[in-house]
């Protein structure tokens, strides 16, 4: 197809903003409309790409959405894909968008164990980068291991992942107790009769669920050696068991999960008792870490309204009041910081007692050592009278 003629030089191209921009930077294409109105802007040529390439990205948009509209109807142990700002109701803010402004889609399960699948908890408020990132992990079927400080809502985030892509899940706790039977299985004694029982890691790793390891740095670091050949994406071998179950291969959709108060290098606060340094090589096989730090004010003032229904200004001067403690904590002027779940806790009091600052007596500062209750004591008389 044959070219245009710019009417500045005589050259001849297929776009008079390309040219303009490269050979005539004095010039805006605005300025050439002006000038010449009746010359064209585009070839023929130029004006047929554009519309292949819009046509293009037209299909591209339909099919994220047909994929994220479909109805619920896979067959049973599907995978749908749905847009992610529809699946966790975030409404299509920036973040939620790909860079291109597109859905991003995530897969959503049909599964064959939907009582495994947790309820959703409408009020829960989700960290969007968390989020996206918790999604990465199980997109890519990678390990991860999230941790924080206590009440920072680290476990409620990988459930309320899970009820909302309806993928089944399993929590297990782990303590110093916990021992390598407890999560692999062991031989039972049934209508006298010895059974192989599968332990919740194996069950998990059949039936395609979410395994949540949760309070991961509490237990014993020779028993966790039990996940590694997991955590590399092999077969789970239980050596005791039958050989009906000495072999279990994970299902596609097993994905592993694992929380803590630390990232496994020891206790730096003083606050979790129990904890233990864990085995290096055991934590490098979790592919993705996220860090759950307390939420910033203004989520943390919506998560305080949404969980105990208490007016917005009055969320706003308990989430100042527990950043007051926070600072305080940090300087170590105190021992113990106060979660977003125990500043709920005393909001839910606070609102029947008709005073927030008995809601943080009874659920918080009653907790404390003598110093530290002066402290927080005198925090709360300054914010709330």
């Amino acid at each position: 197809m044959s070219r245009i003629k710019c009417e500045i030089c005589g050259a001849e191209v297929h776009s008079i903003q390309i040219h303009i921009k490269n050979d005539h930077p004095d010039w805006t294409v605005d300025q050439y409309r002006e000038k010449y109105p009746d010359a064209p802007l585009l070839s023929e040529l130029a004006i047929a790409k554009l519309k292949e390439r819009d046509a293009a990205a037209r299909d591209a948009e339909e099919k994220v959405t047909e994929e994220a509209t479909a109805p619920e109807s896979a067959p049973s142990g599907g995978v749908l894909r749905k847009a992610l700002h529809e699946v966790f109701s975030l409404g299509k803010v920036k973040g939620a968008l790909n860079a291109r402004g597109e859905p991003i889609p995530v897969s959503v399960l049909s599964s064959e164990h939907p009582e495994m699948v947790p309820d959703v908890d409408t009020n829960y408020v989700f960290e969007l980068e968390n989020l996206k990132n918790a999604l990465m992990a199980f997109e890519l079927d990678i390990p991860l291991y999230v941790w924080g400080h206590a009440g920072t809502g680290k476990t409620a985030m990988i459930e309320n992942i899970c009820a909302r892509t309806k993928r089944p899940m399993l929590r297990i706790q782990h303590t110093v107790n916990t021992e390598e039977c407890q999560i692999v299985g062991q031989w039972t004694a049934r209508g006298g009769e010895t059974h192989f029982e599968l332990g919740p890691l194996a069950m998990a790793m059949k039936h395609g669920w979410v395994y949540l390891a949760d309070e991961y740095d509490f237990a014993l670091p020779s028993v966790l050696a039990v996940y590694q050949p997991v955590l590399e994406g092999k077969p789970l071998v239980i050596k005791e068991a039958d050989l009906a179950n000495r072999v279990i291969r994970p299902h596609k959709n097993f994905r592993f999960v694992a929380t803590g108060n630390t990232n496994g290098s020891g206790d730096e606060t003083g606050l979790y008792q129990g904890t233990s340094i864990q085995n290096a090589a055991n934590y490098d096989r979790f592919h993705m870490v996220i860090e759950v730090k307390y939420m910033i004010e203004a989520l943390e003032v919506q998560v305080l309204v949404n969980q105990s229904k208490i007016d917005k200004l009055d969320a706003e001067k308990l989430v100042g009041f527990a950043n007051r403690v926070r600072e305080n904590y940090d300087g170590s002027k105190i021992s113990t910081p106060i979660s977003p779940r125990t500043l709920i806790a005393a909001a839910q009091i606070g609102l029947r007692k008709g005073s927030y600052r008995t809601g943080i007596s009874l659920a918080f500062s009653n907790k404390l050592n003598r110093v530290d209750k002066e402290v927080v004591n005198g925090l709360a008389q300054r914010v709330f009278g």
